[in-house]
């Protein structure tokens, strides 16, 4: 028989799901479109792939069988359609959110000889993300997925959950603490890069906690921290805990505890994605969220919001 790549990628994609609503959304498919295809696969091979019972989807024999060379034909496939855009440039990547500070997630997605080529640029927000991937003006965006947010017709993967800790300036009152917890911080007004209504992270948080957020009127990055606490010791900021203080002796970086806020980001792009780059990009996150943890998630003892806790109910972390 002749094989539809479409009814194939349909197979793989709910083979590493082992749930058919997942594989759907990740395709981009109603769950009905999506058992059609396996449907139809299974008929032109005369064998049962999956079975359904009420303890989740799994692989029959022959369904374990045919995945790996289903992967390798999945694989010719896109590589024959990446052999006609030989002369493609690197995968076009935009990151988006003042909390992002993407620098060690695009290092260990882009590094050395087998990482994916990017050209990384710099969007306002989601929307403009979500704009420049429609228009094709990129190939991936890279960021926090805000509650609401309308992604439709893009598919999207949260790859990394960041541990977020608290900056201080050594002269603030909370300065000695080794740890802290969210409702250590009322009291203490958070910095704020934007108004709070259109940061949909720290407002969750602030909200959550009972916490006071504030906005100077201004938005100067996140990168302006240093100088606001030096000037203005008395206020703090919410920052990834792996920013190590920003190298700056008058700051202090204390962990939250009790529960850990955890900043989530994700990547999105057009189902119909195929740059030659773009697998090599997936395989670098596959890797790093097994190798380094990125998806380490203990629901006793982390907070996340909205839209992250959906994402890792649907990953079923």
């Amino acid at each position: 028989m002749d094989l539809d790549l479409a009814h194939v990628r349909a197979f793989v994609t709910a083979a590493d799901r082992l749930h058919f609503g997942r594989a759907a959304k990740d395709l981009s498919l109603s769950q009905q479109a999506l058992s059609a295809r396996i449907s139809r696969l299974e008929g032109g091979l005369g064998v049962k792939l999956f079975v359904r019972g009420a303890r989740g989807v799994r692989l029959t024999t022959a369904g374990r069988h045919f995945l790996d060379p289903a992967r390798r034909l999945l694989l010719a496939g896109d590589q024959a359609v990446a052999s006609t855009r030989s002369g493609a440039g690197p995968l076009r990547m935009n990151v988006w959110g003042s909390l992002l500070f993407p620098s060690p997630t695009i290092r260990a997605l882009a590094g050395g000889e087998s990482g994916p080529r990017l050209e990384v640029g710099v969007c306002r927000d989601l929307p403009d993300a979500v704009a420049a991937l429609r228009d094709d003006a990129i190939d991936v965006a890279l960021g926090r997925v805000s509650a609401g947010a309308d992604t439709a017709s893009l598919a999207r993967r949260l790859i990394r959950l960041d541990a977020m800790a608290v900056i201080v300036n050594i002269e603030h009152p909370l300065a000695g603490h080794a740890r802290l917890t969210p409702r250590d911080l009322r009291g203490t007004p958070l910095w704020l890069p934007a108004p709070l209504e259109s940061l949909d992270f720290l407002r969750q948080f602030v909200e959550r906690f009972g916490l006071e957020g504030r906005f100077g009127g201004v938005d100067l990055g996140p990168y302006h921290i240093p100088w606001l606490l030096r000037e203005e010791p008395h206020q703090a900021a919410v920052v990834p805990a792996h920013l190590e203080s920003f190298g700056e002796p008058f700051l202090r970086l204390i962990p939250l505890v009790d529960p850990t806020p955890l900043y989530g980001s994700s990547l999105l792009w057009s189902p119909s994605q195929r740059h030659p780059e773009f697998d090599a990009l997936l395989r670098r996150v596959d890797t790093a969220i097994r190798q380094r943890a990125w998806l380490r998630y203990d629901r006793h003892r982390h907070w996340l919001p909205q839209t992250e806790q959906a994402d890792v109910e649907a990953l079923a972390l």
